[in-house]
C-alpha cells in the first residue's frame, strides 16, 4: 500500500481532506468514483479528477498488464468445515466479497462467529494470523459463543475477543459509516476480515415501497462497491449475510436473497444455506450450495451448525484444558462450607434425575459440553435451544426450572 503523499500534486490540506472521508491510502483513492471525492468539502470537481488521476499513474493502474503476471494474492482460511471449505475451493478467501444467504436458523450468523476465530488462527492451523471487523445489524454477536468456537480451537478466548472489533448498528446510513470506518481498522489493526451480519436487515426495514427501490439500491450500491475496493485494497476477506424472501413461481415457492441484481453482481461468491425438513428444528445439520463463482463449481456440500460453530459433525466436543490438574494445598479451614457443598451436590446430581430430561436429551446435553446441573443453570437458553435438535427456548427454561427445584429439594 502507498501513502497519499506519494500521489502527484497532493498537498497536506487535501491529504487531511481524504483522510477525514475514510481515503488514506493512494490505492482508495485510485479506486474511488469521482463523485465521491468531489463532493467533500475543500476539493472540487477539477481537484478530484486531477488527484484520482494521478494516483492511478503512481500505481501502474493505468497500463493493461499480460494476464501471465496477473499477482492474485490470494489466502484462504478454514470455515471449520472441510467439506464448507471444499466446496469453497479451498476455504474462505481474502480479497472477494462472499454472500451467504439463507432462511432463519440456516447457520449463517453461526459461519459468521466461526471465521472471526478461525481467521486468527496460524497459518499451519489454517488461518491468516488476522483481526476482524464485525458489523452488527441484528444484535445477534454473542461473546459466549466466540469463547466456545475460540476453546475448540485450542486459542485463548480473551485474546480472540480482543481482535474482534464489534459495532452495533443502528440505522442504514449508521451502517455506511462502519463500513467507511472498518477501512481504517484494515490499515492500523490488521484487520484481515470484514463480517457485515446482515447486508439487508436496516435497508429493508428503511427503504418501504416500490418508490423507495431506486434510493435503496444507490445506497446498497455504495456500500458493496466500497467493500470491494476495501477487499482488493487491503486483501481482506468481506463475509455479507443476507436474509431471503420467499417468491411464488407458478405453484411452488423458493427462497431468494433480497437486494436484486446490485447484490448479485457486487458479490464474487454467492452460496445459499439451506435447513433440513420443514423446520429448522428438525435437525443440526445444513446444507451449502455454490449458486455463482467466477472459477467454481455448483457443488453443494452438507454441515453442522454447533454450540462450537460450524463443522463437520454434530458430536463437536471442547478439547480438555491443560495444564489444571494440580492440587491446591488447603492453607486453612473454613467451618462455613454451605456455598461449597451447595457446589459439590449440583455436580453429584445426575441430570437425567431432572424432570422432563431423559437418556436422549442428556446425550445431546453432554454433546454441547453439558454434563452437570451446574453446567445446564450456566447455560444460555437460546443458544442451548440452536444446539439441540426439537428443544425450544421454553423447554430449556422449563428444564432449568425443574433442576433448580430439584437442587433446592
Amino acid at each position: 500500500m502507498a501513502d497519499l503523499d506519494q500521489v502527484k500534486g497532493i498537498n497536506s490540506r487535501q491529504i487531511k481532506l481524504l483522510q477525514e472521508n475514510g481515503i488514506s491510502t493512494a490505492e482508495a483513492l485510485a479506486m474511488s468514483p469521482h463523485s465521491t471525492v468531489a463532493t467533500i468539502d475543500g476539493l472540487g470537481d477539477k481537484t478530484a479528477k486531477k488527484l484520482i488521476w494521478n494516483a492511478r499513474n503512481a500505481l501502474g493502474m493505468t497500463d493493461f498488464t499480460p494476464a501471465a503476471k496477473i499477482d492474485d494474492n490470494v489466502e484462504y482460511f478454514t470455515t471449520g468445515s472441510a467439506e464448507l471449505n471444499r466446496i469453497l475451493g479451498g476455504g474462505f478467501q481474502t480479497g472477494k466479497l462472499t454472500e451467504v444467504y439463507g432462511p432463519f436458523k440456516s447457520g449463517k450468523t453461526a459461519l459468521a462467529h466461526t471465521i472471526s476465530v478461525t481467521v486468527q488462527l496460524p497459518e499451519k492451523k489454517g488461518g491468516i494470523n488476522g483481526a476482524v471487523a464485525y458489523v452488527d445489524t441484528e444484535n445477534t454477536f454473542s461473546k459466549e459463543k466466540i469463547k466456545r468456537i475460540a476453546k475448540r480451537f485450542e486459542l485463548n478466548p480473551k485474546d480472540v475477543l480482543s481482535k474482534i472489533f464489534h459495532a452495533r448498528i443502528y440505522s442504514s446510513d449508521h451502517q455506511a459509516q462502519m463500513i467507511q470506518k472498518a477501512e481504517s481498522l484494515c490499515k492500523t489493526r490488521g484487520v484481515r476480515l470484514i463480517i457485515i451480519d446482515s447486508l439487508m436487515a436496516l435497508l429493508r426495514a428503511e427503504y418501504i415501497g416500490i418508490g423507495k427501490l431506486a434510493p435503496r439500491q444507490a445506497v446498497l450500491n455504495n456500500m458493496i462497491h466500497g467493500l470491494s475496493r476495501v477487499a482488493e485494497t487491503y486483501n481482506c476477506a468481506v463475509l455479507l449475510t443476507n436474509q431471503v424472501a420467499t417468491r411464488m413461481m407458478g405453484m411452488f415457492s423458493g427462497d431468494d436473497a433480497i437486494g436484486g441484481n446490485i447484490v448479485a453482481h457486487g458479490c464474487h461468491f454467492r452460496v445459499m444455506f439451506k435447513t433440513k425438513g420443514f423446520s429448522s428444528n428438525n435437525s443440526l445439520k445444513r446444507r451449502a450450495v455454490i449458486v455463482d463463482a467466477p472459477d467454481l463449481p455448483p457443488e453443494e456440500c452438507e454441515f453442522f451448525i454447533t454450540g462450537t460453530g460450524v463443522a463437520d459433525t454434530d458430536k463437536c466436543e471442547l478439547p480438555e484444558a491443560s495444564g489444571l490438574d494440580f492440587k491446591v494445598e488447603t492453607l486453612y479451614e473454613d467451618d462455613d462450607t454451605n456455598q461449597d457443598q451447595e457446589v459439590v451436590e449440583q455436580e453429584e446430581v445426575n441430570l437425567i434425575q431432572v424432570k422432563g430430561i431423559g437418556k436422549g436429551t442428556v446425550e445431546n446435553l453432554n454433546a454441547q459440553g453439558i454434563m452437570t446441573v451446574s453446567d445446564l443453570l450456566a447455560a444460555n437458553p437460546e443458544e442451548l435451544s440452536a444446539s439441540i435438535s426439537g428443544a425450544s427456548v421454553k423447554t430449556v427454561n422449563e428444564w432449568q426450572n425443574n433442576a433448580k427445584a430439584l437442587m433446592n429439594s
